[in-house]
This record gives C-alpha cells, sequence and structure tokens, in this order.
C-alpha cells in the first residue's frame, strides 16, 4: 500500500471506521430482516411507527434520517406488504398520516429482539458488559453533539 499523505491509513481514522461500522452493521440487520422481506430502511420505519405512531412522511423522514425521496420510495412496499396504514391529514389535505397496523407491533418487537440476540452472539460477543456500555455511552454522546438526541 502506498504511504504518501494522499492515501492515509484509513484504518487509524476515526470516522472512517465508524462508517464502516454502520455500514457492516447494516448488513449484519439485513441477514436477520432478508427472511422477512424487509430491509433495514424498511425496518427502521417500523420502528419509529412503533414508537410514534401517527407521523406524516415528512415527518418520518426526519425521524429515519431519509430525505424525501428515499421515504417515497421506501413507504410503498411497506403498505403493499400491509404493515402500514394511511389517513388522511386532518388539516392538510396535500399530505397524510401513517400508521403500523396493530396487528404488527408484536412483530416489530420480535424482531427487534431477535436483531439484539443476533448481535449480542455475533458482533458484541467479544465485548464485556462493561465495555458495551461505555461503547454505548460514547455513541449517545457522539449522536447528542451531532443533535441526533
Amino acid at each position: 500500500m502506498d504511504s504518501s499523505p494522499f492515501y492515509p491509513d484509513y484504518r487509524d481514522s476515526l470516522a472512517h471506521n465508524l462508517h464502516r461500522i454502520g455500514q457492516l452493521i447494516r448488513e449484519e440487520t439485513n441477514k436477520v430482516l432478508k427472511k422477512y422481506d424487509l430491509t433495514p430502511e424498511q425496518w427502521q420505519v417500523l420502528v419509529v411507527l412503533a414508537h410514534h405512531n401517527g407521523l406524516t412522511p415528512t415527518e418520518l423522514g426526519e425521524k429515519t434520517l431519509r430525505d424525501k425521496t428515499t421515504v417515497s420510495r421506501i413507504l410503498p412496499a411497506l403498505f403493499r406488504k400491509g404493515y402500514l396504514i394511511k389517513e388522511a391529514h386532518h388539516s392538510d389535505a396535500r399530505s397524510y398520516i401513517v400508521r403500523l397496523d396493530e396487528e404488527y407491533m408484536d412483530f416489530v418487537e420480535n424482531t427487534r429482539l431477535e436483531i439484539k440476540h443476533n448481535f449480542d452472539c455475533k458482533v458484541f460477543a467479544s465485548l464485556c458488559e462493561t465495555d458495551r456500555e461505555r461503547l454505548r455511552d460514547l455513541i449517545v454522546r457522539l449522536r447528542g453533539e451531532l443533535g441526533d438526541l
């Protein structure tokens, strides 16, 4: 590998490593969700609606950090699969409210537990509980610095 200043060692770059971890976590989450014919992005919408049921597409985009185009691509598939219910917006005829169908609340929680178990066994297995807590605290602090919490 070229060690010139134009090719930095990304192994030591905190930002690059965090980006890679995000990509790898998405892939690991996808392994669990594949059998349910869901993408991590679709599942994220279901999780948000399980906690904040009754949001406009714009609000969903804000809570999931997805742009309008991405939300517009995700929602139709979830409506077709029967997870979501569309309701008229009470004060804005140009918009609508998205709700998670009540019958899928347990499904969202069960898949969350399945994903957690998968990560506990595969990804975090080498970390003791103290390291896990420390890592979580650091990540939460960084999210706070970025205005996400």
